[in-house]
């Protein structure tokens, strides 16, 4: 692990529940020495990332809202995925999500409610499950197989219950990958549909999966093949604001 990975390691410390850590405890938690851990800390604080609050305790600091800003208004996948998740909800009647990957974690960049004013557990920011959710699913199904693997072996104590064996995961993210979209249902909020299709980069790569959610009444009514398209569709849209239509991968064309 790179000096620069060790450090910013330390702003994953900050949660809901825990928003201020002291010095030692950051050191404690992450086993870096006090020299070490004191030095991190001390750059990020000059950075802006992290900010002192009170007496000797340390909060995530402003430079990270500064960041979301930029960006919610610079980000070309946000600017492509905009307009396209806005059209999503109009022409189905429930919200519509965005979630990307990095490193070997999923969350949630952008979420456009519809007309249901659904409250979804996993709004923007919030770091979402590996192995359950239609979004997590369709991320997976287009990721490299190491990748894959690793992420199931992080992924397994978060299913209740116990998932299946890698193979039969794989061969779910076969069809995924042959039908050109991931379904679940109640996986993570209860009476909640999800449907996601992938988001192409310019070089063939799973940039991002976009879903419609709906509600599950609204699911049983309406038709699937068309639901279906039109999550597909919405992936090809938002692949092509950011990539040429031709370097995009045969199964986005």
């Amino acid at each position: 692990m790179s000096s620069l990975t060790r450090m910013l390691a330390v702003l994953t410390l900050f949660e809901k529940n825990v928003p201020t850590l002291d010095a030692d405890t950051i050191c404690a938690r992450l086993g870096y020495s006090q020299p070490t851990g004191y030095r991190y800390i001390a750059e990020l604080v000059r950075a802006g990332l992290i900010a002192r609050i009170g007496v000797g305790a340390y909060g995530l600091g402003p430079r990270i809202i500064e960041l979301d800003y930029s960006m919610r208004e610079a980000d070309p996948v946000l600017g492509a995925a905009k307009p396209v998740m806005a059209d999503l909800v109009l022409a189905t009647g429930g919200d519509a999500t965005l979630a990307a990957c990095y490193g070997d974690h999923f969350v949630t960049t952008h979420h456009h409610a519809g007309p249901e004013g659904m409250s979804l557990s996993y709004g923007r920011g919030r770091p979402m499950p590996l192995l359950r959710g239609a979004l997590s699913k369709c991320l997976l199904a287009w990721l490299p197989r190491a990748q894959q693997q690793r992420i199931y072996q992080r992924g397994m104590a978060d299913q209740d219950p116990p998932p299946d064996d890698l193979a039969e995961r794989r061969a779910s993210w076969t069809t995924i990958r042959k039908q050109g979209f991931a379904v679940s249902i109640g996986e993570l909020d209860p009476g909640v549909v999800a449907v996601a299709a992938p988001v192409f980069d310019g070089e063939g790569a799973i940039l991002a999966a976009v879903a419609a959610v709906l509600r599950k009444q609204r699911y049983d009514l309406v038709n699937k093949a068309q639901l279906n398209d039109l999550v597909i569709d919405a992936g090809r849209r938002i692949g092509r604001s950011v990539a040429a239509p031709s370097l995009l991968p045969d199964s986005a064309q």
